[in-house]
């Protein structure tokens, strides 16, 4: 990718800090495995250019959510990398999934049904973690729906060729987040008794849908990850966290040994003077108190730049903050830049290093950081950095005609 194709709104991509980030997770979850989430194109970051990072970097476990995205992941890594996807419906494909050896989560009955249905229809056999809602009340086996499921499982125990092996048992934390809630270790609870009752049924089973002892029990999530010791299970699905971004209220990524990956950037393309009076952008929300300098930066909510940030939020500019002042636009916002030293052509840091926290950006849109790095839209080109390893905060500047761009 050349400069002519570059987006004005760029996604830089810090590979240093990915893999740091992953081993400092690696060794906070041990002796639990590391599961890298990438689901939602790497929570915004750019699938394409973060899984390959981190397989190079020698983690085999991915996990997305749904049988599409598994299905781009094994062809983007290959044969040897695990992958899993836990979100489909009744049409999802799942022969499809199990050609190409994507272990599926089981959240219902109906579920385990079709995933049979699949793995006969195949001759292939299924790799299933069954899904407990252990509290959460959004996908997963319900405590009600077990007994069916077991009923099934001995069932299909009995056949000559049982159509999975049950390789996992999983459910999600709701608010490992507060870590003072009594909620986690009730969910915990629900969790146990249904993983002794699998292990049960599997040891009756002779070994016929999998070994007990290789059951992967999974149910830390980021928050989970980086404040219950021991970490619960034998792996752990990190999404949040592996890019650098805390999902602590009380706590920024550094207190946590993280670094942001992504820097979002743009550039003045417009600067003017603008006299006492004068309003910025649709509606005129904003008016100039006194004469100023107006700077027009390219971003907006075509780029995923959350409109409802407008008036609140703040960018960087030569290391110094300015306010966006008027509503956010489709595909630009104004910046005052007042009298400070700006021209046309200079770097605007919307967030990342050397600009405002992700963080701030969720609490001035009035949502979460997860939210501010996913919603950024495919017209923001990701561009893959590397810093220099012997100091995380000399980064090498983006270059379209050398780094992997998309």
């Amino acid at each position: 990718m050349t400069s002519r194709d570059m987006s004005l709104v760029r996604a830089e991509i810090d590979a240093s800090a990915l893999r740091a980030n992953a081993a400092a997770l690696t060794e906070a979850v041990s002796p639990a495995r590391l599961k890298c989430v990438v689901k939602a194109d790497a929570y915004g970051h750019g699938v394409d250019l973060v899984a390959p990072t981190l397989h190079a970097a020698g983690l085999r476990e991915f996990c997305v959510a749904t049988v599409p995205e598994a299905l781009a992941l094994r062809d983007l890594l290959g044969a040897d990398a695990e992958i899993m996807a836990w979100l489909y419906g009744p049409g999802s494909d799942l022969e499809a999934a199990l050609r190409a050896d994507i272990a599926l989560g089981v959240s219902t009955p109906g579920a385990l049904d079709r995933v049979a249905a699949a793995a006969r229809a195949t001759g292939i056999r299924a790799r299933v973690h069954f899904k407990i809602d252990s509290g959460l009340g959004r996908n997963g086996l319900a405590p009600e729906d077990i007994p069916a499921v077991l009923t099934t499982l001995r069932a299909c125990a009995e056949e000559d060729a049982p159509p999975f092996v049950v390789s996992g048992i999983m459910s999600h934390f709701a608010v490992a987040d507060e870590p003072e809630r009594p909620e986690t270790a009730q969910q915990q609870e629900v969790f146990d008794s249904a993983r002794r009752e699998l292990t049960a049924l599997l040891e009756s089973a002779g070994g016929r849908l999998g070994e007990a002892s290789d059951l992967d029990v999974h149910i830390a999530n980021s928050p989970a990850a980086l404040t219950l010791r021991p970490v619960p299970g034998t792996s752990a699905r990190v999404g949040l966290a592996l890019y650098g971004l805390s999902p602590l209220a009380d706590a920024e990524p550094g207190d946590l040994g993280l670094t942001p990956v992504m820097r979002l950037v743009s550039e003045v393309v417009n600067l003017k003077h603008i006299p006492a009076g004068h309003g910025a952008s649709y509606g005129l929300t904003y008016t100039a108190e006194a004469d100023t300098r107006f700077a027009l930066v390219p971003g907006g909510y075509g780029d995923g730049v959350p409109r409802s940030a407008s008036n609140r939020a703040e960018v960087s500019i030569r290391g110094q903050r300015f306010p966006i002042v008027g509503r956010i636009a489709m595909d630009q916002f104004i910046v005052d830049v007042g009298d400070a030293e700006v021209a046309i052509g200079d770097e605007v840091v919307l967030f990342g290093p050397g600009g405002p926290s992700a963080a701030e950006w969720g609490d001035w849109a009035e949502t979460i950081n997860y939210e501010i790095v996913t919603r950024l839209s495919a017209r923001v080109d990701r561009v893959l950095i590397d810093a220099d390893p012997a100091d995380p905060g000399d980064r090498a500047p983006a270059d379209p005609t050398s780094t992997e761009a998309r």
